[in-house]
């Protein structure tokens, strides 16, 4: 008895959120809240980042040697990347963006990011982004070897790379 019963709850905590979901197209208020969603993650992820990247990837070659068609190549490339990265994970993440923010605070947000000053908290929002990373890296790596370190005294990282290897062919 009491197993069924938990069986019930489970079944219907389960069905509950799928038996909401709509089953046809979603709703006119439903679309709106997404693309607000999606203009709100476009303003203040996307555009910007991808010229500023530009710029830092080229400042990044100067003095490296690599021949000027190199350079261009390397920077369109890895933008493009990072643009179809950051174009998918919009996607993915308007969702939860939409389910998160009511309309009347994305509204604003966009409202905000779209005014002049909007638009100069992101650009300098991006370069601290750099900023960060650049200042992050290299105090990060050595505490990623330690705990590699910590994690290999603990664990047996031989026989976990033996099963890796195992498992990978």
């Amino acid at each position: 008895m009491r197993a069924s019963v938990i069986i019930a709850a489970i079944w219907l905590a389960l069905a509950a959120p799928a038996a909401a979901q709509s089953t046809g197209t979603p709703d006119g208020g439903r679309e709106r809240h997404l693309a607000l969603a999606g203009q709100y993650l476009e303003l203040t992820q996307g555009g910007e980042l991808f010229k500023q990247l530009r710029e830092q990837i080229e400042a990044d070659y100067v003095g490296s040697g690599l021949p000027a068609e190199q350079q261009t190549w390397v920077a369109d490339e890895v933008t493009n990347m990072v643009r179809e990265v950051m174009n998918d994970t919009i996607r993915e993440l308007r969702d939860d963006v939409a389910d998160s923010f009511t309309v009347a605070e994305l509204q604003a947000a966009i409202d905000f990011y779209t005014s002049p000053l909007g638009r100069s908290l992101v650009r300098k929002q991006v370069e601290l982004n750099f900023e960060m990373q650049r200042v992050m890296t290299p105090m990060l790596m050595p505490r990623m070897v330690g705990l590699m370190e910590k994690f290999c005294q603990r664990f047996d990282c031989e026989a976990l790379a033996e099963a890796e290897a195992k498992a990978s062919r």
